[in-house]
């Protein structure tokens, strides 16, 4: 039984340890699902620990890709800010990838809405 319990205390240690050590998006803007008044004049992805900006996209509501003046980074970071071309009235999506120092990727994707572009005020 102490075993056994010894087994359990150790397998808990580790597991915690190991999803400690993984990086996770702590904070977007835009945020996750927000709606905008105005279009955003960049975008801010901010991690929980240093990782690697592998691959960035912006889509319109539409799936056309967005062009964005970004390429993968060389550098560990923990925060990433990415200049946006002026956006029109829609839906966008973002989809991110990026590698932590252990190697391990991340991904995720979040939508946001600007309901006014500078287009049609």
């Amino acid at each position: 039984m102490k075993i056994f319990k010894m087994v359990a205390i150790l397998s808990l240690a580790v597991l915690s340890h190991l999803a400690v050590a993984h990086s996770h998006l702590k904070l977007s803007f835009p945020k996750h699902g927000s709606e905008l008044n105005n279009p955003p004049e960049e975008l801010i992805l901010e991690f929980t620990s240093q990782v690697k900006l592998v691959r960035l996209q912006l889509t319109d509501q539409s799936g056309k890709l967005i062009k964005l003046n970004t390429k993968p980074s060389d550098d560990f970071n923990t925060a990433f800010s990415i200049a946006l071309p002026l956006l029109d009235t829609g839906r966008y999506n973002v989809k991110w990838i990026a590698m932590g120092k252990d190697s391990h990727k991340m991904k995720g994707d979040f939508p946001f809405t600007v309901k006014t572009s500078a287009m049609t005020k």
